[in-house]
C-alpha cells in the first residue's frame, strides 16, 4: 500500500463517525479522568492528528508536477507549526487563539482552491482541509473560553493585590 493510500484510508476512517476528533478526545478524556480536557490538551490532540497527515502528503507530492500544491502544503505545515509553538508557549492563550483562527480561516481555502491534476491527491487534500476546518471550529470556542478564564483570573489577582 502506498503512503498516499494509507493517508486516504486513515482520513476516511476518521470521517466515518459524525463527531470530530476533538469531540471524541473530550469524551474519551472524560471517561478516563471524569473531567473535561483543557483547551491545551484538545489542541495537542488536534495537532497530533493533523500534523502527520500533512507531513505524509508533503512527502508524496511531486513538487515539479504540482508546484502550487507543494507550496500550499508548505504553508499548511508552517501554520500547524505556529499553532504547535503557540500551544507549547501558551500563557495567555491569545497567540494560540489567533493562530488557530488563522489556521481555520486560511488553510482550507488555500488547500481546496488549488488546481490539482492528480484526482486522488485532490481528494486527499480536500479531506485534510475539511479535517483542519472542522477541528479548528470545535477548538476555537474552547480556547476562547480558556483565554477568558485566564483574563478573569489575572484581573482578579491584580484587583486583590
Amino acid at each position: 500500500m502506498s503512503v498516499l493510500s494509507t493517508i486516504v484510508v486513515d482520513v476516511e476512517k476518521f470521517f466515518k463517525n459524525t463527531a470530530t476528533d476533538a469531540e471524541k478526545f473530550a469524551v474519551a478524556f472524560w471517561k478516563l479522568f471524569k473531567k473535561s480536557p483543557s483547551a491545551l490538551q484538545s489542541v495537542e490532540n488536534f495537532l497530533t492528528r493533523v500534523s502527520p497527515e500533512i507531513v505524509a502528503v508533503v512527502a508524496v507530492v511531486d513538487s515539479a508536477a504540482e508546484p502550487e500544491v507543494a507550496a500550499a502544503l508548505a504553508t499548511a505545515e508552517t501554520a500547524v507549526a505556529a499553532v504547535q509553538a503557540a500551544a507549547t508557549a501558551a500563557t495567555t492563550g491569545t497567540s494560540l487563539l489567533s493562530n488557530l483562527e488563522a489556521l481555520e480561516a486560511d488553510i482550507p481555502t488555500l488547500l481546496t482552491g488549488l488546481d490539482i491534476k492528480d484526482t486522488t491527491l485532490k481528494a486527499t487534500i480536500t479531506k485534510i482541509a475539511t479535517l483542519i476546518a472542522s477541528e479548528a471550529k470545535v477548538l476555537i470556542p474552547a480556547v476562547e473560553s480558556w483565554v477568558a478564564q485566564l483574563k478573569s483570573s489575572s484581573t482578579a489577582t491584580t484587583t486583590a493585590a
